[in-house]
């Protein structure tokens, strides 16, 4: 998993607050850097894979990236959005405004927009779309 994967995932992945509100798989949070998630996943879970977008954001004198990425949060129709709405307002909490620990870079800008609705057939669902911008450390770590 690339360092930007693995920093978005080790942030939701680490919130006991979020994983409560979450199903597990293989004994983990259910939090998924592939698309689409494992077939025999149960609900509710996140989906979190690949960039929307990944651009240079080089200055004079640094090199850095502008990545767009989608948190895509499912939770069963059941009658009620409460449960998938509760999981993409925590994502945001945890996302928008934080520093990410990226291998090899500096977290300049983090922030978020949505959630906005997703629902599908058999699952609601509710996207968090996130803006990072992230600069090369200038120690490499």
């Amino acid at each position: 998993m690339d360092g930007f994967t693995a920093a978005i995932y080790d942030r939701l992945a680490s919130d006991g607050t979020l994983t409560a509100l979450l199903a597990t798989y293989a004994g983990e949070p259910a939090v998924f850097t592939t698309d689409p998630a494992p077939g025999d996943a149960d609900l509710p879970y996140i989906v979190s894979a690949g960039q929307v977008s990944d651009a240079a954001y080089d200055t004079k004198t640094t090199q850095g990236r502008e990545v767009r990425r989608d948190v895509r949060c499912y939770a069963s129709c059941d009658g009620s959005a409460a449960t998938v709405e509760a999981i993409a307002e925590r994502v945001r909490a945890l996302l928008h405004r934080h520093a990410l620990t990226i291998a090899g870079y500096d977290t300049w800008i983090s922030e978020c927009s949505g959630p906005i609705s997703a629902d599908e057939e058999e699952a609601y669902g509710r996207v968090v779309s996130l803006r990072l911008i992230a600069m090369e450390s200038e120690d490499g770590s």
